[in-house]
């Protein structure tokens, strides 16, 4: 019963090899030109996002106790952001250790930033996995960047 499939599949190839070899040809430029376009799409978006760089600092001069974290987001891409999510690390001068608790907080903001636009704010601090003495003394700084372009 398999064979007769195979032999019925076949068929066209040997009697309109020509057609069916051009079918195929058109077949594959036209997969491969979709797919052009997605890696296109995926390597603009990754550049763009590249572009884009949050600060992270420790500041009761900027802001108050309850949030005392400035954040500052430059879009340096040629894009428009809409969105942008991270997480924060938190690392004793001198220690490989992450102090923040892992997933816990994913921060965000939705302002809208044209390109070469920069916004400032200020976010909480995250939750530390242990007691921390001195929250002023840590190195905080981004990781987990997403960016969302319009």
């Amino acid at each position: 019963m398999k064979w007769i499939v195979i032999v019925l599949l076949l068929l066209p190839f040997i009697f309109f090899p020509k057609k069916i070899f051009g079918a195929l040809g058109l077949l594959v430029v036209i997969a491969s030109a979709i797919g052009g376009f997605f890696y296109y799409q995926e390597w603009s978006n990754k550049k763009a996002s590249e572009a884009v760089s949050i600060s992270v600092n420790y500041s009761l001069s900027y802001c108050d106790e309850s949030s005392p974290l400035k954040i500052t987001i430059n879009n340096a891409s040629d894009k428009t952001i809409t969105m942008v999510e991270w997480n924060i690390s938190a690392h004793q001068t001198g220690f490989s250790d992450d102090l923040a608790a892992p997933g816990y907080q994913i921060y965000s903001q939705d302002k809208i930033l044209a390109p070469n636009a920069r916004w400032s704010g200020c976010v909480t601090l995250p939750k530390f996995k242990r007691d921390v003495e001195n929250v002023a003394g840590l190195a905080f700084s981004v990781k987990d960047k997403d960016v969302v372009f319009k």
